[in-house]
């Protein structure tokens, strides 16, 4: 099972070292969204990564940052990616919140986020709008991208969401409400085994 991660929206004390340690610790890719941080900010934070890391990073703003790191880049649900041009050799990702929308998302796309999958931590009130059938019968279909669970994820129910038919995981509030973000990656990595 793949795990990616989103980063806090908000300033996180030590979080280059945090995603440091999560990335040489088995996480997939790093997500970093920080929608009130300048490109200036967020080519900051990725200069603080080791280079070979710097390549598992995807950002959810400041896309003209791929011209100089060689970050992937995310685009949020709404987004055309295809239409940005982004560097060929740039890992391209995207955000869904409609499973009817889901086989058009993933063209183009290396990946593509599906949210939520259970009812948000980070959220309240945020939860799924289809039944699990009709989910799993979405993610049997043939499609052009692999599919991560995003939402509500937590070590208790990531084989469920492997169950349905999801590639791996997207941890956020599970990861960012923890006091020791590599310890929950870690439950994730022994659930999967």
């Amino acid at each position: 099972m793949d795990v990616l991660a989103v980063s806090p929206e908000s300033d996180y004390a030590g979080e280059s070292a945090s995603a440091i340690r999560l990335l040489e610790n088995g996480l997939a890719r790093y997500h970093l969204r920080k929608p009130d941080w300048t490109a200036g900010q967020t080519a900051g934070f990725i200069r603080q990564l080791p280079g070979d890391l710097q390549s598992r990073v995807s950002i959810h703003q400041h896309q003209e940052l791929a011209d100089a790191f060689p970050v992937g880049l995310h685009y949020k649900d709404g987004a055309d990616p295809i239409s940005a041009k982004p560097p060929v050799e740039a890992v391209v990702s995207r955000s869904l919140h409609r499973l009817a929308d889901l086989g058009d998302a993933c063209a183009g796309m290396k990946y593509v986020f599906l949210s939520p999958v259970f009812p948000s931590i980070s959220k309240l009130g945020h939860a799924p709008d289809w039944a699990p059938g009709e989910l799993s019968a979405a993610l049997s279909a043939e499609r052009s991208a692999r599919i991560y669970a995003l939402g509500g994820i937590h070590p208790g129910n990531s084989a469920e969401a492997l169950r349905l038919g999801f590639d791996g995981v997207v941890l956020h509030g599970a990861l960012w409400q923890s006091s020791d973000p590599v310890e929950v990656l870690s439950l994730f990595r022994r659930a999967a085994a």
